[in-house]
């Protein structure tokens, strides 16, 4: 018996790391698409880009695991049903609940694995990827340069860009409001960031252009100076990434129960916080509940069906997080309490899946 639950947890080997793999990879889609446009067109280093790709991947793992047990479970049942392997099991004796246990250990397994990566992998990483996005942004401000957008990172200054080509700004307008008149303006036809990263400033190196100024002489004149190189010392307003503060999910267990208990304190309302932590405790053991439903099908749909099953994976998938994005929408309007929200998908899909698995355990 020790040979034939080897040989099925095998089975689930292979589809699981390649449904894991490309769901990952098709989350990550379209962070690369941008992060190669800040490799070709800003010149952003390769490795930083490659450190924020890795930065994201824990924080998806939450999604795509549970997804890959039930797609595993299913295909590989699917495969056994196919070469009429588990109809030999059954022939000689085996019991299909001597198939099951072992895959509902596994999943709980890594439903327990899941539950330490989202209390300590997952909010450092997140955390890590917003301060190595300001790292980038402190050392070469133009990687977030969007044309054609107002830019307020530089108080009092509002900067507006028409062209962006690299390190190098086209056609720009610097606009700086007066608390005692009129907004003076800056417009050139070129210009370049220079960071200065140790000061928390950079320096914006302007080339042909004009400053309209108001004569504070005489109200309602302006004159124009005319410069062919003008150098202004911008300070961004964002948080120096080192003493960025976190996040809820960049919280551990024990750092959100800590601000609950100090928000409850200062009489501040503390759901948000609640429903975090009891978020990140509940869906780890969506894995147990998909493994199950997984079972559930691969024991009972035979080899001519696999559409059928596709259509019932997509299906169990969608309902599962809809109910969760549906739970998390009653207990902020006070239905529910967090805890009890949060579980009510598990709750809901282990007592469906649990009655499909034995029915279909005693067929």
């Amino acid at each position: 018996m020790k040979i034939l639950r080897t040989y099925i947890l095998t089975e689930h080997v292979a589809p699981f790391s390649v449904t894991v793999g490309g769901l990952t990879a098709v989350l990550l889609i379209g962070n690369i698409i941008k992060f190669a446009d800040l490799v070709i067109s800003k010149g952003v280093s390769l490795f930083d880009i490659l450190r924020l790709i890795l930065y994201l991947i824990p924080s998806m793992l939450g999604f795509t695991v549970p997804m890959a047990c039930l797609v595993a479970v299913v295909l590989a049942f699917s495969r056994l049903n196919t070469d009429y392997e588990l109809i030999a099991m059954r022939a000689s004796g085996v019991a299909p609940i001597r198939l099951v246990l072992p895959l509902l250990l596994v999943g709980s397994v890594i439903s327990a694995l899941l539950l330490i990566v989202n209390d300590r992998v997952a909010p450092t990483s997140h955390l890590a990827f917003r301060r190595q996005l300001k790292a980038i942004g402190a050392k070469q401000p133009t990687a977030y340069l969007e044309a054609g957008t107002f830019i307020k990172d530089f108080p009092p200054y509002v900067i507006f860009v028409y062209q962006v080509e690299g390190q190098q700004l086209f056609n720009v307008r610097i606009y700086e409001p007066q608390s005692a008149g009129p907004t003076r303006t800056i417009i050139a036809e070129r210009g370049a960031f220079e960071p200065l990263p140790e000061k928390r400033v950079v320096q914006l190196k302007l080339h042909d252009g004009t400053v309209d100024e108001w004569d504070p002489k005489n109200p309602g004149a302006f004159y124009k100076v005319i410069f062919t190189t003008y150098s202004m010392t911008l300070r961004s307003d964002q948080d120096d990434p080192a003493l960025m503060r976190k996040k809820l999910r960049e919280m551990t267990f024990k750092e959100l129960a800590a601000e609950r208990k100090r928000l409850s304190s200062e009489g501040i309302e503390t759901l948000p916080v609640s429903l975090e932590l009891h978020r990140k405790i509940a869906f780890p053991f969506a894995t147990v509940v998909f493994v199950a439903f997984g079972l559930a099908l691969g024991l009972r749909l035979h080899h001519h069906e696999r559409l059928t099953g596709f259509v019932w994976i997509l299906g169990i998938f969608i309902c599962y997080y809809l109910g969760s994005i549906g739970m998390n929408a009653v207990a902020l309007k006070g239905v529910l309490s967090p805890w009890l929200a949060m579980w009510v998908p598990n709750l809901v899909g282990g007592l469906l899946s649990g009655a499909m698995t034995a029915k279909a355990v005693r067929h």
